[in-house]
């Protein structure tokens, strides 16, 4: 149980985030995404660069943290643990951690526009991809740990694909609001494709 104390910290940390991710988006929308500086951002955020890479390891990091997937690791063990498949484990996954999120807010919203319009700058395309990636990798590396999954050669790494095919589509298709948008979709071309495993 979280004391005061401690929820209070959480909760001054994440308006911190906010305020510095607020503050990112009205001067990559008024000046431009190039034209501004992390400094220019740490000064309209009121904070020094050490609290900015407290919260975010370079400007690109502003546009795309705090999304979707932040507990995959944990609901894709939970839902392999309990005995489901892994295609099965990771529709399971997806849609607690995406699919059943609130709407987006305004900031959200503005964030996930603003990451669009810029998938031209090679910067912001190539730290985007990255983490996707990096979600992707991490759900082969939770596959990897069930030893009769693991067994299976490439089954890892397919399953880890899955999610990294869908996650590239639906950013790249201008996603402005979360992934339920496509859930119908998915949940039938996932279902599909494990039913297609066990044939």
């Amino acid at each position: 149980m979280s004391t005061p104390a401690r929820s209070t910290r959480a909760e001054q940390k994440d308006r911190t985030r906010e305020d510095i991710r607020v503050a990112a988006l009205d001067l990559f929308e008024s000046r431009g995404f190039d034209s501004t500086t992390i400094d220019d951002i740490t000064a309209a955020a009121s904070v020094g660069r050490r609290t900015f890479f407290r919260y975010f390891s370079c400007k690109e990091a502003v546009l795309f943290s705090g999304g979707v997937f932040q507990n995959m690791a944990v609901d894709l063990r939970e839902a392999l643990s309990s005995g489901l498949p892994p295609v099965r484990a990771l529709i399971w996954a997806i849609e607690r951690d995406a699919y059943g999120a609130d709407d987006p807010d305004e900031v959200t919203i503005r964030r996930r526009r603003a990451r669009v319009s810029l998938l031209e700058i090679p910067t912001v395309a190539a730290y985007y991809r990255s983490e996707v990636a990096r979600i992707a990798q991490v759900v082969t590396h939770v596959v990897h740990q069930y030893p009769a999954h693991a067994s299976v050669r490439f089954l890892p790494e397919l399953v880890g694909g899955l999610l990294h095919t869908m996650t590239l589509e639906h950013l790249e298709s201008g996603e402005t609001h979360h992934f339920a948008v496509d859930a119908e979709a998915w949940r039938t071309a996932l279902i599909t494709l494990e039913r297609g495993f066990d044939a």
